[in-house]
């Protein structure tokens, strides 16, 4: 299928989100015509060229899949990893210090952790010590930043890992906010509203990492450098497979055993980008779906960064989800308040 005009786009589309970074990192020479420099991949075939992200305004919904339907045009699964490919350093068995807790395993489901504490509308991140670029350019983060408002108390679960959430497995990618809102529906779970996303990378403590105030390149699948992306070899049915291939930077599910928040959830900085709900949060905003804790290359990944510039329709060779879903042991907790921070929008992404 022919898909190059989709693809250009998107190319576009992903360049504007991550140039700051980009520009600041690579310091590449322009790219030859035909040629769009320094893009991620999926491991997996385009399928047709998504449409163009609707004008603002919550966007009429297409049919949804059925429970176990994958949607049309949509890639059947993950696919193996290349043959020459062996498995990460990092992948040891994975122990899981969640697994055991009483807590979590009465209120969720096995696969899933419990997220039981306060989140807050509104922290700012603070840049404490400046960076070469990478990550929005700053290196740390000041300790100590307090909530500038009334906290909201929340208990929910979420997957301990990104979709298929199946340790070994490859993050499935390429989907667009539909098909993962209707993917979560099809396990009788949702997909996580914006706020249960941040609240869970935080953790108690707020953190702007899961993992602390310091930018490094572990224990997350961050700040790999960026490979030049070849808009033929993608576009022409017969090379596609092999250009994914070589792009991809993705691990397997399970390969970061330290990535981990203290909630129990694995991956929320880096690997893949993520969809969250941002019309569950805000039913009057403009921009329903969002994306966060961004991918493997230097581009920001703290907890609170939300890219809000892609329309629900919008698919990319980064962009994959996780779920959550309510508590089934019986404590009651008060439905959240609604999280709205359409003034602090700046180029479709909230700081």
């Amino acid at each position: 299928m022919a898909v190059g005009a989709g693809a250009a786009l998107g190319a576009v589309a992903l360049l504007a989100r991550y140039a700051p970074e980009l520009d600041a990192l690579l310091l590449m020479p322009p790219a030859p015509p035909g040629r769009s420099a320094a893009l991620p991949a999926a491991p997996r075939s385009m399928g047709p060229a998504a449409p163009a992200s609707p004008s603002p305004g919550a966007p009429a919904r297409p049919r949804e899949p059925g429970a176990g339907e994958a949607s049309p045009g949509s890639p059947p699964g993950p696919p193996p990893l290349p043959r020459d490919a062996s498995p990460p350093a990092s992948a040891a068995p994975l122990v899981d210090p969640f697994a055991d807790d009483p807590a979590a395993r009465a209120a969720c489901p096995a696969d899933m952790t419990l997220v039981d504490g306060d989140f807050c509308p509104s922290l700012p991140y603070v840049c404490a010590r400046a960076g070469d670029g990478i990550g929005h350019g700053c290196a740390e983060y000041a300790r100590g930043a307090r909530c500038r408002a009334t906290v909201d108390p929340r208990r929910f679960c979420i997957d301990r890992h990104e979709w298929p959430n199946r340790v070994g497995e490859l993050p499935r990618v390429y989907v667009d906010w539909y098909e993962a809102k209707s993917l979560c529906a099809s396990s009788g779970k949702r997909l996580c509203r914006r706020s249960e996303w941040i609240l869970a990378c935080e953790g108690p403590k707020r953190l702007p990492y899961p993992w602390g105030f310091v930018r490094t390149p572990s224990p997350c699948n961050i700040d790999r450098a960026a490979i030049a992306f070849d808009i033929d070899a993608m576009t022409d049915e017969a090379t596609r497979e092999g250009e994914i291939t070589r792009l991809w930077q993705a691990d397997p599910i399970g390969s970061h055993s330290s990535c981990i928040s203290a909630y129990g959830a694995y991956d929320l900085s880096g690997n893949v980008d993520e969809w969250t709900d941002n019309l569950a949060d805000d039913p009057g905003t403009p921009r329903p779906a969002t994306l966060n804790g961004g991918y493997w290359g230097p581009v920001r990944n703290t907890c609170r960064l939300t890219t809000g510039g892609h329309g629900p329709t919008f698919r990319f060779y980064q962009a994959g989800f996780r779920c959550c879903a309510d508590t089934v042991d019986g404590v009651v907790t008060p439905p959240p308040r609604p999280f709205i921070e359409r003034d602090r929008e700046k180029d479709g992404v909230y700081d």
